[in-house]
C-alpha cells in the first residue's frame, strides 16, 4: 500500500484503492484479525520479516519525544490490527489510521470510516493536535514517503526519514 502515490499518477484514486483493499476483509472477525496482527508483529519484532523492525534514528526521536513528555502518534494507512501491537510495544499515545467498520457481530463490513490517505493524514494530525491543545506549528512530524509531504508541511518541525515507518509527535 506504499504505492498510493504511484496509483494516483495512473489515475487511480488513492481513497478508492484503500476502500477496495479493505473490502477484501468483509466478514472477517475483528478479534481474529487482531490475533493475526499480534502474530505478524511478533514475527516483525523477531526480525523474521523485512529485516530490523525499526530505524534507529526514528526510534531515538520517538524516545526523545516520550522522555520530554510529548504526546506521540503513529500515522498510517494501515489499520488497527497491524498497528495495535506496534503502538503497545513503542508506547505511542495515539494511532491515526484507516478505520474499518465493524458490524454488531464483531466482523468487518468491508467498508471504512475514512481511508487514511495522504490528505487524510494531514487532517488527522491537525485535528489531533487541536484536540490535545497543540498548534500544528508546535508539532514534530516524521515521514517516509512522498505521500507524507502534506503531513510534514503541516507541522512546524518536519523530518524526512527514508524508511517505511512514519512517526509523529504532538507537543
Amino acid at each position: 500500500m506504499d504505492q498510493l502515490g504511484a496509483m494516483a499518477g495512473l489515475g487511480i484514486d488513492p481513497p478508492d484503492l484503500l476502500r477496495t483493499y479493505y473490502r477484501l476483509y468483509a466478514g472477517a472477525p475483528s478479534a481474529e484479525l487482531a490475533e493475526q496482527g499480534r502474530h505478524w508483529y511478533e514475527q516483525v519484532r523477531l526480525g523474521r520479516r523485512t529485516g530490523p523492525p525499526f530505524i534507529a534514528r526514528a526510534l531515538a526521536a520517538l524516545r526523545a519525544h516520550q522522555d520530554a513528555g510529548h504526546l506521540t502518534a503513529l500515522v498510517s494507512e494501515a489499520f488497527a490490527p497491524c498497528l495495535a501491537p506496534l503502538r503497545k510495544d513503542l508506547g505511542a499515545d495515539l494511532v491515526l489510521c484507516t478505520e474499518p467498520l465493524v458490524d454488531t457481530e464483531g466482523c468487518l463490513t468491508g467498508e471504512v470510516r475514512h481511508p487514511m490517505t495522504a490528505a487524510a493524514k494531514t487532517r488527522a494530525v491537525v485535528r489531533a493536535a487541536a484536540e490535545h491543545g497543540a498548534g500544528p506549528l508546535d508539532c514534530f512530524g516524521y515521514g517516509t514517503r512522498t505521500d507524507g509531504l502534506g503531513l510534514l508541511s503541516s507541522v512546524g518541525n518536519p523530518t524526512v526519514i527514508d524508511v517505511r515507518t512514519a512517526l509523529v509527535s504532538l507537543v
